[in-house]
């Protein structure tokens, strides 16, 4: 069983400005540098939540997952070799990544290089007390898909995930756990990342990091609001060495085993109950969808 999204891989062109902007204004904290690599740590005890790595152009490396046990990360891999649309690019092992554990790789139907991991070693790290900025760790993280039924049925598949709601036909929310959703996918033209969530200590926290990135000159690409499919709160930022978006999040839905998916509209209600967060007009759209990732079906070297 998939538990959460452990860390998000990323290239960049710009290694010491992607730094700069997760470091100095996520509020991230840099916890090692190996070569064209950084790690970044959050809130939680995670070796890291993000790993930039210098690449010629904006590109996702690899999608990270914990899992419960080294059986489950066996179970995965003998998944992925029996699904026509998954291709498997490292066999379980000892990790040679930061935090070591065990864990295997996949390309998805879409191309991405996923991993599954288990016994990664934690790192000590200082709670968020209350009205501090850190983020705690990733909350979820939203894909773009060009075939979102296939998208679909290849995260139920492989990794046990079960579908919470709908937006039209539009994007998909998945779950493994009580949390509503921490993978989603969005119908579009390309693969690619849609955005990164991180989650903050609560409300006050929410906004508070929303008004320190907004006074630091980084006006939100849409938000803050908050959602009425999984009810949590929104505020998106776009990087400016990568293009990028990364959310500021909280107090998401909580849903249990008799949760029964549903079809919502896409709606200005739907996507902001509160009516606080600019229109999701083409520009926010734009910045949502990116540009097609190079990282499909090229597996990074590390």
């Amino acid at each position: 069983m998939v538990l959460y999204v452990r860390n998000v891989a990323l290239g960049v062109p710009n290694l010491s400005r992607a730094r700069e902007f997760y470091e100095k204004h996520w509020q991230l904290e840099v916890v090692h540098t190996d070569d064209d690599l950084v790690y970044l740590g959050s809130a939680c005890p995670e070796s890291h939540v993000v790993r930039l790595r210098a690449t010629d152009e904006p590109r996702v490396d690899v999608l990270s997952l914990a899992t419960r046990s080294r059986l489950e990360v066996d179970q995965v891999t003998e998944r992925v070799a029996a699904h026509p649309r998954a291709t498997l690019v490292a066999e379980p092992a000892e990790r040679q990544d930061l935090g070591g554990g065990y864990g295997m790789r996949f390309l998805d139907c879409d191309g991405r290089t996923v991993e599954v991991a288990v016994d990664v070693a934690e790192r000590a790290f200082q709670p968020v007390a209350a009205t501090e900025t850190r983020p705690m760790g990733i909350s979820h993280v939203v894909l773009n898909t060009p075939d979102l039924d296939t998208a679909r049925e290849f995260y139920e598949t492989v990794l046990g995930f079960r579908v919470s709601d709908w937006v039209e036909d539009i994007m998909c929310f998945l779950r493994t756990g009580s949390a509503h959703h921490i993978i989603a996918f969005t119908r579009a033209p390309h693969t690619s990342l849609n955005h990164v969530a991180f989650e903050l200590r609560g409300l006050d926290e929410f906004m508070r990091a929303t008004g320190a990135m907004m006074r630091r000159g980084f006006a939100p690409v849409w938000g803050p609001g908050r959602h009425g499919v999984g009810q949590n709160t929104f505020s998106y930022f776009q990087d400016p060495s990568s293009g990028f978006v990364l959310e500021y999040t909280t107090a998401a839905q909580v849903v249990d085993d008799t949760w029964t998916p549903q079809v919502h509209p896409a709606t200005a209600q739907t996507t902001d109950v509160w009516g606080t967060a600019n229109a999701r007009d083409e520009l926010v759209a734009a910045a949502l969808l990116g540009r097609p990732d190079p990282g499909a079906w090229t597996p990074p070297p590390v």
